[in-house]
């Protein structure tokens, strides 16, 4: 509720681009919905601070990833290759 359900990376980048003036394009355009909670200091480390709300920020997907260091890409179907027909 505090971040209003909203991705704050993709917050925090539209606010920049529009400080700077740049010109941003597709998916970049657009505040995404917050899917997952990133906990700021990694959990392993620090199991004391789980739920202090002052070391957790909403993230989409997409962006979650991106400060994990995980593929950023999405899946992209191929198209089926045509063969012969074999009778």
């Amino acid at each position: 509720m505090r971040d209003r359900y909203e991705c704050q990376d993709c917050r925090k980048r539209l606010r920049d681009a529009a400080d700077s003036g740049t010109l941003l394009t597709g998916r970049e355009r657009k505040i995404w919905p917050a899917e997952e909670v990133h906990h700021i200091k990694e959990l392993k480390e620090h199991p004391d601070l789980a739920l202090n709300d002052d070391n957790l920020v909403s993230l989409c997907t997409q962006c979650h990833n991106i400060r994990h260091g995980r593929a950023p890409h999405r899946f992209v179907r191929r198209k089926k290759r045509l063969t012969e027909e074999k009778w």
